[in-house]
């Protein structure tokens, strides 16, 4: 026979004292070079056609092992879940995104390029049936654990939201719904074609706070978190997330069930595609901004490990009883909940100047490869 055993820990974690000044880390920024081919940028006409900061603000996992009869011991099933918050109003993640996407613009300015403003897009061909929003709200529906920001009092066109909230985009799946944002830069040069080849700008950051480890389950079910702010340079998020027009805390996760767990790629990037070949419709100039490693931001968010773990209960004796030896054990869940404070004005300051460094890289980058 067996028992159940829950034991439930909550933990809540503040910002230590030895968090110093904020600053960066190693900047190694790369040209996702891709596919060789034609080079070429007709026009110092730029349309930003998607600008977004990703800030991871929770992650939700479970894990588990199953337990079982073997070499006369009886194990337990185990199951631990960990679930981890950063103390961060919406108010600072989009000052941030409005500072990053004033500055990207006033860099392109100061280099020589035409911002087109949206109406110069409106009747394109390619944004036929396209919805226009003139103030994107945030969203909690674009990647797991991460609440997406775009910049206000701009406007952007969209094909339109799935059933759980997220962004249908253009490419070569978007007819059974699978098309991605790297579908959709594919797509970009029929709507430089339309806007006498302008050169189409989409840029996507992630700003992440966690390492999230699944360790080796061996004695039972284990997760490990470490904090680490940092403009990623690519990660696979996997978090908790429910599908599907829900509450609030459905689309956070927390009321979701661990099956719903998704992952989605989080890279930091820049794209600028520019002209339409006649034959094959490729791009005539692309250029791709990337970090080759992750940018750290220190001195805002306090080193922190937080761990849950749920040890197998093991029965390897037995009860003699007059029906023969009897096993006992039970069944094991531990849940470990955190939340990491940081300071605000830091946190907005240490994102802003990453940002700032990667966008101001890309774009001298772009002008000196292409417009010398």
């Amino acid at each position: 026979m067996r028992t159940r055993f829950i034991i439930a820990i909550t933990l809540l974690f503040g910002l230590s004292t030895a968090v110093k000044a904020q600053t960066l880390g190693d900047f190694i920024p790369k040209e996702d070079r891709g596919a060789y081919g034609p080079r070429e940028f007709p026009s110092k006409d730029v349309y930003i056609a998607s600008f977004a900061v990703n800030f991871q603000l929770y992650n939700l996992r479970s894990t588990s092992t199953k337990g079982g009869f073997a070499n006369k011991m009886l194990s337990g099933d185990t199951k631990a879940s960990l679930a981890v918050g950063l103390d961060i109003p919406a108010l600072t993640l989009q000052q941030i995104t409005d500072e990053a996407y004033k500055g990207f613009v006033a860099e392109l300015e100061a280099n020589g390029f035409n911002v087109l403003n949206p109406d110069a897009a409106a009747n394109a061909p390619y944004y036929e049936n396209y919805e226009r929003i003139d103030n994107m709200e945030m969203s909690l529906s674009e990647a797991p654990g991460v609440i997406t920001v775009y910049p206000s009092n701009t406007t952007f066109f969209v094909k339109g939201f799935n059933n759980s909230g997220k962004i249908k985009r253009a490419g070569m799946f978007s007819v059974i719904g699978l098309a991605d944002r790297l579908d959709e830069v594919g797509s970009y040069p029929k709507l430089s074609r339309d806007l006498n080849d302008a050169t189409i700008v989409n840029a996507d950051m992630y700003v992440l706070f966690l390492d999230v480890k699944k360790p080796y389950q061996g004695n039972g079910a284990k997760l490990t978190a470490n904090t680490n702010l940092r403009l990623s340079a690519y990660d696979a998020l996997t978090s908790r997330m429910a599908s599907g027009k829900n509450s609030f805390t459905d689309k956070l996760g927390i009321t979701a069930s661990e099956k719903k767990e998704v992952t989605t790629t989080a890279r930091t990037a820049i794209d600028f595609v520019a002209g339409r070949n006649k034959i094959g419709g490729s791009p005539l100039g692309t250029y791709t901004g990337v970090l080759k490693k992750d940018l750290a931001i220190t001195g805002v968010v306090a080193q922190e490990k937080v761990e849950s773990y749920a040890k197998t209960k093991n029965d390897y004796i037995g009860t003699e009883t007059a029906f023969g030896k009897m096993y006992r054990t039970e069944d094991i869940s531990v849940e470990n909940t955190a939340l990491i404070k940081a300071d605000a004005g830091k946190y907005e300051k240490g994102v802003e100047q990453a940002l700032h460094a990667f966008l101001k890289h890309h774009v001298g980058e772009f002008k000196d490869k292409f417009f010398k």
